[in-house]
């Protein structure tokens, strides 16, 4: 039990650590595609445990992510050579922008075609 928590404890620190942007553009093409999406779902899982103190950790996660998805994402901000000295977390913040102002965009779309309606509940 002890070996558990104790392995669960540092494999947070060490996803903490490289989302604090200590990983850079060389890590993440250095280590390949398995890397990638290691590291896509070792942040989201951070994401969702972390307090949000840092606005980079704030991303949207709605039900499960599409892993594969985010990692395209997050190549994609890479791809601008602009881009090129920040860090992993940069990247990963620009995907969850994208995710969100889709999300806003879907339910903005849903309110002006009246298919979002109020809950009929009471409010308290």
């Amino acid at each position: 039990m002890t070996v558990a928590v104790l392995a669960g404890a540092m494999g947070f620190a060490l996803a903490s650590t490289m989302a604090w942007g200590y990983a850079m553009l060389d890590a993440w093409n250095g280590y390949g595609e398995n890397f990638q999406l290691g590291y896509v779902v070792g942040y989201i899982d951070a994401v969702t445990l972390e307090k949000r103190h840092d606005m980079r950790v704030w991303i949207p996660v709605y039900n499960k992510p599409d892993y594969e998805l985010w990692r395209k994402r997050v190549n994609d901000y890479f791809a601008d050579p602009a881009n090129a000295q920040k860090p992993i977390a940069n990247g990963m913040a620009a995907a969850g922008k994208i995710f969100q102002d889709e999300t806003f965009k879907v339910l903005k779309e849903m309110r002006e075609q009246d298919r979002l309606s109020p809950s009929p509940a009471k409010s308290p």
